[in-house]
């Protein structure tokens, strides 16, 4: 089962491919890297980023052009080099500022992520995108009164274009009426370690719950989703017996066919052990997997306020002080780690990984998925070429959206760093719609049954993701290679 949904709206568009043979100089064909970048054209504009980067005398606007479309790829430490040299030659460059904030809200670190995106306001291309990073970036570090100048300033820039501030303003801007001076996600309580008890989905045992305590009317189960980007999603029926008023609505996609009908609202508080947040919007959505149920998600933006353990041998999580992460590591036995990776945050957590053989790529770590996907166009030229052909059968996967029909190849290794998982399920899965919310290419997802034959320890100060052995467990369907862990970028 997958539950992945991420909340936003898309943009679909497609931008010309250079031929074969052509060259690329800055005044020919920077205008057709734009394009690709606002069309979400993300490997056709990291190829055309390459020809033009092979210039020594390329201008710092256009520099900064190519390192967006770098990240946009997903290598990060090669985008931050340009950014930074383009700023070195051109220190206001809006576009470098956009990547760096970028980067930085990747890395959790919000301060460095709202100063960078303050100054790529001034983008001509990308304001949209800036305005769009520092509206996500400021709602998560939550102060009120700095969204309420955020949206002036919006309302300023798009006005520019005679334009209409979007969606995801409007709908922000209703959670937030009469919190002037407030905070969201104001987070109160000292702990050292919150343990609570892991719960398996009784519908699906690959699925793992914690119970919260919401409003003070009692504790309800919440599946584990890094891959929502969002702090918590409710289902109708919670928040129908909470009484939660609706201030908005969109829709979400996620995998499956159908669209996703999506509420906000605002929770009073949240309760974790020794720790309450207070005043935290909520989506409310009518996912498939949760009709009926008084149950739901929490994601990425929830976790990320952390560092955790997860071990579902024991049944227990860990959830410890972000700013004490040497808490995590007196919890973890360095004897036994079976490799350590960059954790990234991509909106969701996102981790760089192979798959049978393809080159490396981002791919979406996704807690509450029972299977793998990968992206329909990274599997025709990379996998597919390779396999026997009757590997490939028809297959389905049901998610947020409902069930859907795609194909299916089994027995694929994927290697995380040095660690490679055989005889994995793979399903080909067109990631557009997944890829171009978070404005980032992932060649696929990643689902739990290469997250619980150990025990998980994310640590989102550091931005790691350490995957430890049992003790005694021959379960881990693993083999190493190599060094047994990999640098943090």
């Amino acid at each position: 089962m997958l539950l992945t949904m991420i909340l936003a709206a898309i943009l679909i568009g497609r931008g010309p491919a250079l031929r074969s043979g052509q060259s690329a100089t800055p005044g020919n064909y920077t205008g057709k890297l734009t394009s690709f970048l606002l069309a979400n054209s993300f490997r056709e504009a990291d190829k055309l980023a390459a020809q033009l980067l092979a210039d020594p005398a390329l201008a710092p606007t256009d520099m900064a052009l190519c390192g967006l479309a770098v990240l946009k790829a997903g290598r990060i430490a090669e985008a931050e080099a340009i950014f930074s040299k383009a700023l070195a030659r051109s220190p206001a460059e809006p576009d470098a500022h956009l990547g760096l904030g970028r980067i930085a809200s990747v890395r959790n670190d919000l301060n460095a992520s709202i100063s960078h995106l303050r100054q790529a306001v001034r983008s001509v291309s990308f304001y949209e995108e800036a305005l769009r990073r520092l509206w996500r970036s400021a709602w998560d570090r939550g102060r009120v009164d700095e969204l309420l100048d955020i949206a002036k300033l919006a309302e300023e820039r798009f006005g520019r274009e005679s334009k209409s501030l979007p969606s995801f303003f409007t709908n922000g801007l209703v959670q937030v009426k009469g919190l002037d001076g407030k905070w969201l996600f104001q987070m109160e309580g000292r702990f050292e370690r919150i343990r609570v008890p892991l719960v398996a989905s009784a519908s699906n045992p690959g699925i793992r719950m914690i119970s919260l305590a919401l409003n003070g009317k009692g504790e309800y189960l919440f599946h584990l989703d890094s891959a929502l980007a969002g702090f918590m999603t409710l289902s109708p029926l919670l928040a129908e017996e909470l009484g939660l008023t609706s201030s908005g609505s969109s829709t979400s996609t996620g995998v499956g066919t159908a669209a996703i009908g999506t509420r906000f609202a605002m929770l009073g508080s949240v309760k974790l052990g020794p720790v309450t947040f207070r005043n935290v919007p909520v989506m409310v959505s009518d996912i498939q997997t949760l009709r009926g149920l008084k149950e739901g998600l929490v994601g990425t933006a929830f976790l990320k306020r952390f560092n955790a353990t997860i071990d579902v041998e024991a049944g227990i999580m860990d959830f410890l002080p972000l700013e004490r992460p040497d808490l995590l590591e007196d919890g973890i036995d360095r004897r036994v780690v079976a490799v350590e990776i960059p954790l990234f945050i991509f909106d969701q957590t996102v981790v760089e990984a192979s798959m049978a053989g393809a080159p490396p790529a981002l791919y979406i770590l996704d807690s509450a998925a029972a299977t793998n996907l990968v992206d329909a166009a990274f599997f025709e030229e990379y996998i597919r070429p390779k396999i026997d052909p009757a590997r490939i059968v028809q297959g389905g996967i049901r998610g947020a959206g409902g069930p859907q029909a795609v194909r299916r190849v089994d027995g694929l290794p994927i290697a995380l760093g040095t660690l490679v998982f055989e005889k994995q399920q793979v399903h080909e899965f067109r990631m557009g719609p997944l890829n171009e919310i978070p404005g980032r290419y992932a060649a696929g997802l990643l689902g739990n049954p290469l997250l619980w034959p150990y025990r998980v320890h994310m640590d989102f100060k550091a931005g790691r993701l350490i995957l430890e052995k049992y003790p005694g467990s021959t379960k881990a369907p693993d083999r190493a290679i190599g060094r047994t862990s990999a640098p943090v970028q």
